[in-house]
């Protein structure tokens, strides 16, 4: 399998994706990337073939970025846990996440997938929370696991409903806020 291909074809998936959502079309990405669409059926049989492989592809970069934040010297266990939780790769910031909601009902399987990545990789973050609490920076009685589950709810939300792109917030902004939400209300206050 020609990897620079597979990764030209789903580079080109999400440009696409960022305007047509998931009414996209393999035409669509094949004029986008300057191949015949019997060149991407080479490489994927379907729709829903590729789109697993954009989640994987966007979620190794975001799993690629937290261990950049991870070893970033200097920055302070509350910075660090900001970074982490809103960690997203600079080449896929304009990823566009308001055009989910229908990813569900569509593509199934895809959806279970994003789920599952979602709910993965969490201890190291979960063990800056611990030692923020250690630290006291933290509540000592917040439990990092309801933490866990309040962002990863909050997510999830983004992409079930349609409220980002009806008030027309983009997905990185409301992560952000998410995360200012949820640390302001773990900080010890001074």
């Amino acid at each position: 399998m020609d990897l620079e291909l597979k990764n030209k074809i789903i580079q080109g998936t999400i440009r696409v994706y960022n305007t047509k959502g998931l009414k996209l079309t393999m035409d669509d990405v094949a004029s986008e990337i300057g191949i015949s669409k019997k060149t991407i059926y080479k490489v994927y049989r379907s729709k829903e073939e590729l789109f697993d492989d954009v989640v994987d592809y966007v979620f190794d970069g975001i799993k690629m970025r937290e261990e950049e934040i991870l070893r970033e010297p200097g920055l302070s266990i509350t910075d660090r846990t900001r970074k982490l939780l809103a960690a997203f790769p600079e080449g896929l910031s304009e990823v566009d996440f308001t055009k989910l909601d229908t990813l569900k009902d569509k593509y199934p399987k895809v959806y279970k997938k994003v789920n599952k990545r979602l709910d993965s990789g969490w201890e190291p973050t979960l063990e800056l929370l611990r030692e923020g609490q250690r630290q006291g920076l933290y509540r000592s009685d917040m439990n990092p696991l309801i933490f866990k589950e309040m962002m990863d709810t909050a997510i999830a939300g983004f992409f079930e409903t349609d409220v980002l792109a009806k008030n027309k917030i983009k997905y990185l902004d409301a992560l952000n806020e998410v995360v200012d939400i949820l640390l302001g209300g773990i900080l010890v206050k001074a």
